[in-house]
């Protein structure tokens, strides 16, 4: 239990009205713990998965913040449109599209490329279009909703988004600020932490879906805590392909996450050197998350 109130992360199942900011320090104060974070904010108005950090967790926070989200999106039009020219629409937006943040939005205001891996229509009623959409983290629901009204050639509003995944946790996973109250009672005051354990998932679990995994011998953890690139030869295991300036998570024998690492050598350059028993650095620490 203290680990993973260390090394954690809880999936809250945001409700509408609270700031993302306030519900992690809501998980603070709840459990108790000195910081918390979160993997990407959720206006106000929105509803949905919401990733909180916990303590040391929180060192991985900027890679899991690149990581995809879905959404599911109640869409309005000002007339209603039929199911053809409503996917016609959508096809203009599935792969890379520019974007330039709103007015309101707490980032600078330049065109930049963002990427809609899918952009499904799940049902229609009238004026009113739900439609689900898994994109690369920094997309605006709402400029798309108003660029699809574009394409149509009327106005479009959004009028209701949830978040169903981000981090790759599912809303599945996802547990209210209440319940997550009652099961920190449950732990502390009735000796049963079966939930709050379930509750705590460990940042292994979130951070092996974001970024590929290498694992490093025990000699190697030391002096890699202290900076010291990792050596070819402390390589355990690594993945079947990594690109040069790839961002990598670097495990131990334990199945810890202990660093973030940034790829100086690709896997071919690595296996070569491995044939030739050439023994140098293959990556850069680029963040100590478990020091050792």
């Amino acid at each position: 239990m203290s680990e993973r109130l260390r090394y954690g992360v809880v999936c809250i199942n945001k409700p509408p009205g609270p700031s993302s900011h306030e519900v992690s320090a809501f998980v603070k104060k709840l459990l108790r713990v000195e910081r918390t974070g979160h993997t990407g904010t959720l206006d106000q108005n929105v509803s949905g998965v919401l990733v909180v950090l916990i303590n040391e967790s929180r060192k991985s926070a900027t890679y899991l913040m690149q990581s995809r989200k879905t959404y599911v999106c109640v869409m309005r039009t000002a007339q209603a449109v039929s199911k053809s020219d409503l996917e016609d629409a959508f096809q203009h937006f599935r792969g890379p599209i520019f974007q330039k943040p709103p007015e309101a939005s707490a980032v600078r205001r330049v065109l930049r490329v963002r990427r809609i891996h899918s952009l499904q229509l799940l049902e229609m009623e009238g004026k009113s279009v739900l439609f689900q959409c898994e994109c690369d983290a920094g997309t605006y629901i709402r400029k798309l909703v108003y660029d699809i009204g574009e394409i149509l050639g009327m106005e479009t509003e959004m009028k209701e988004l949830r978040r169903i995944e981000a981090a790759g946790l599912s809303e599945s996973r996802g547990i209210t600020l209440q319940q997550l109250a009652d099961y920190y009672w449950l732990a502390t005051e009735k000796g049963r932490p079966k939930h709050l354990e379930s509750a705590l998932i460990p940042i292994e679990e979130v951070i092996e879906k974001a970024l590929k995994k290498v694992v490093v011998t025990d000699e190697a953890l030391s002096s890699i805590s202290h900076g010291v690139p990792p050596r070819v030869s402390q390589i355990v295991e690594m993945p079947d392909r990594i690109h040069v300036g790839e961002t990598l998570s670097g495990f131990t024998l334990k199945g810890e996450l202990a660093f973030i690492l940034q790829a100086t050598l690709s896997e071919k350059e690595i296996l070569e050197l491995h044939e030739k028993e050439h023994d140098t650095e293959f990556a850069r620490v680029v963040r100590v998350v478990h020091a050792f």
